[in-house]
């Protein structure tokens, strides 16, 4: 067995596959849509491999990546919408049984063909009052295809080639890929080419130098052995994975040489992180976006209050209040951008000595300051509360017993408008901040 086009061609797809769904797990999103489509990507890569090493794929690797979409389809819905929960709750505790009954039958695998089309339908619907209305349309259309073909490649009805349709498969899975890196990127108000760009070059570079040397030992022994193929796919994946996923990689290994240094190693990782989220900071002028956007911004700004890293790829960091202190360094204006957000977020509590209180008139302040700037998890299965002061403790007692996790999302975008009208007013007047 000799290197052809055809299989330079199945390793570089094959690679790009690999770097877009290591691409979407490593963004640290906290979208649980950007992690499953990672995931699937990941397994439809792992189900091209086997067919590039061994020339036949098991049907039952090509059902991950369509049981991974639904579950990133359900969770691309708002939180506030009736059904989300429960259809997520489902889906986990059916795709372990589905993926078992459709290895002792294949034709079990038609609930997930049409779970998979109803998805498809319900981000149609959904794309009609999605501020993303575009991103969702083509979204829809792609996973149109996406279904039709795994339908194709898992059912047993052999209408097309199989060499076909692994392709057609694998390209649908990949453009779903790309579109889910786009919407995530515009929901949180990042830019994305440069940080895609540069991902995609370094990886490829590292990947391509690997793969070389096992090109060259082929060349010499003129054969192209099933082991040598294997290790051609496999050095090509570590390098891809070694690059996208070095600043956890170099987490690990700061904690295991510099152990005793934990203040340094948590500054190193702040400071890795930020360089590497600095390319998807968008250049956006906040002041010049409409009302709705601002909002937008702010909530996604709000939400990664404990992110550092996160937070200075935020455009809010251009606002007037930051740009006048001439901050240079990057970490400061995130933290800049911090202190602005928590003293606005402070000017929501009532008047008065308490430092909590369960009325109305609390609900807004008590909805961002204990999740946001405290850092209660009130929904979290275990919460160490011997670290949490009075008034904390009070409050998380309080969101556990009287407020339902939905009338929380929904008081938390309430405050958001105000706390972003609050940054605008501020940066229209020019007030300082006290």
């Amino acid at each position: 067995m000799f290197i052809t086009a055809s299989l330079v061609a199945n390793l570089f797809f094959f690679g790009f596959t690999v770097w877009l769904g290591a691409y979407l797990l490593a963004r640290n999103s906290r979208k649980s849509t950007v992690r499953w489509t990672g995931w699937g990507l990941i397994f439809f890569a792992l189900a091209f491999a086997t067919e590039i090493i061994w020339g036949q794929t098991p049907t039952s690797i090509l059902l991950l990546p369509g049981l991974c979409w639904i579950g990133a389809t359900l969770n691309l819905f708002p939180e506030e919408t009736p059904w989300r929960g429960l259809a997520i709750r489902i889906w986990a505790l059916t795709i372990l049984p589905l993926f078992i009954l459709s290895l002792l039958n294949p034709w079990v695998s038609l609930i997930i063909v049409a779970a998979l089309l109803v998805c498809v339908l319900l981000i149609g619907v959904f794309s009609s009052r999605s501020e993303f209305q575009r991103t969702f349309a083509v979204l829809t259309v792609i996973g149109l295809f996406f279904a039709l073909s795994t339908g194709l490649l898992i059912l047993p009805l052999n209408w097309f080639p199989r060499r076909w349709m692994i392709p057609a498969l694998g390209l649908d899975l990949f453009l779903l890929g790309v579109v889910i890196t786009i919407w995530d990127a515009l929901e949180e108000g990042e830019s994305i080419r440069s940080h895609l760009m540069r991902s995609w070059v370094s990886s490829f570079y590292y990947a391509g130098a690997l793969a070389a040397l096992v090109f060259i030992a082929v060349a010499i022994d003129r054969e192209l052995t099933p082991g040598k193929l294997t290790a051609l796919v496999l050095v090509i994946a570590f390098g891809i994975l070694a690059q996208t996923f070095s600043n956890p990689i170099q987490t690990v290994l700061d904690g295991l040489t510099m152990s005793h240094e934990s203040a340094v190693n948590n500054e190193r990782d702040i400071l890795r992180q930020t360089a590497d989220a600095l390319p998807r900071l968008s250049l956006v002028d906040p002041s010049n976006v409409d009302e709705t956007e601002f909002v937008r911004l702010t909530r996604r700004a709000i939400a990664n209050l404990g992110d550092l890293p996160k937070l200075s790829t935020s455009p809010l960091i251009n606002l007037p209040a930051i740009v006048s202190q001439n901050i240079s360094n990057p970490v400061d204006r995130a933290s800049a951008l911090k202190s602005l957000l928590t003293e606005s977020i402070r000017r929501l509590k009532p008047v008065g000595e308490a430092e909590f209180g369960t009325t109305d008139e609390w609900r807004y302040y008590n909805a961002l300051y204990f999740p946001y700037v405290v850092g209660l998890k009130p929904y979290a299965r275990r919460t160490d509360q011997e670290f949490l002061d009075k008034s904390s403790r009070q409050a998380l007692t309080w969101f556990q017993t009287s407020v339902p996790e939905r009338t929380l999302h929904n008081w938390q975008n309430t405050a958001a408008k105000l706390v972003a009208s609050d940054l605008r007013n501020k940066s229209k007047t020019g007030s300082t901040w006290q």
